[in-house]
């Protein structure tokens, strides 16, 4: 159970609040890099190809360093959003009464509702913003082939691809690219939502302010860092900062598997964490 009007005044004063300001601003900056890079550093290697607005946009175009930048910072820009809506209410004064009124129980699971909402819509921002952008500069969608092998079998390295064809996007590509699009912006809204969540859960045994935002990006990074640490006894691709940016393919069968495997992880972790948390904070406060 949640209290929706509690809900509705933390997504409210959060989306009006200047995290938001900065996060929209943290994008904008996202798009300029990701367009300078690949418009006037030298990544794109051959400019001629069919008119596309994606060749524009983080995460489905191999040129430019956005997407990158974007995938490290996602779970910062999240928790900054969505991870700190506990926090503010009890840093305000106000989580005391809110607590005779509700009870802990509400108060928490509306927070992480509204947690989640905010973080999607934060982590979201900067991939949103970027097709708006490129859309309106560049109204085209055509289909880029990702085949880069000729019948020879030799590969055609002047040829440019959008998305590779041994992505784990590229059939849905093929498919139907509004539906690739989607699909991709709905798994980077709930892996942001995840994010914020854990923030808004560690918030409840934090005293400092912002300390909570920056838990998603360490642990994140802890993550990604793993496959170094144990030399590759942990993949590569159970990063989201590696299956959440498909235009480069390069994955055969069994790194389509480890793919997949670490979508799944990056949906359980964060919520057995998140409901660890919360789950310890409730016991410990009956106790």
């Amino acid at each position: 159970m949640i209290n929706t009007s509690l809900a509705k005044a933390q997504i409210s004063r959060s989306l009006t609040s200047l995290r938001m300001v900065s996060v929209i601003a943290m994008s904008i900056a996202l798009f300029l890099i990701q367009y300078s890079t690949t418009h006037y550093a030298g990544f794109r290697l051959a400019p001629g190809h069919e008119l596309t607005f994606l060749s524009d946009v983080m995460l489905f175009s191999c040129d430019g360093t956005g997407s990158g930048l974007y995938l490290f910072i996602l779970p910062f820009l999240a928790a900054l959003v969505g991870g700190s809506v506990a926090a503010i209410e009890r840093h305000s004064r106000r989580m005391s009464g809110m607590l005779g009124r509700e009870g802990r129980g509400k108060i928490m699971n509306t927070s992480l509702a509204s947690g989640f909402v905010l973080g999607g819509i934060g982590g979201l921002s900067p991939l949103l913003i970027n097709l708006v952008i490129a859309a309106i500069m560049n109204p085209h969608m055509n289909f880029i082939n990702g085949d880069v092998v000729d019948a020879t079998g030799l590969v055609d390295g002047s040829k440019y691809v959008l998305i590779y064809s041994d992505s784990w996007l590229y059939p849905l590509y093929r498919f139907n690219q509004p539906l690739a699009i989607l699909t991709v912006m709905l798994m980077v809204f709930i892996l942001s939502g995840l994010f914020a969540d854990i923030a808004v859960a560690a918030s409840f045994f934090t005293t400092h302010r912002y300390v909570e935002v920056l838990i998603p990006f360490v642990l994140s990074m802890l993550w990604w860092m793993l496959p170094g640490i144990t030399n590759f006894l942990v993949p590569d691709q159970w990063s989201h900062v590696i299956f959440l940016f498909p235009a480069p393919g390069g994955a055969d069968s069994r790194q389509l598997v480890q793919i997949f495997v670490g979508m799944a992880l990056s949906v359980c972790l964060p919520v057995v964490i998140s409901a660890s948390l919360v789950a310890f904070k409730r016991s410990r406060d009956v106790s």
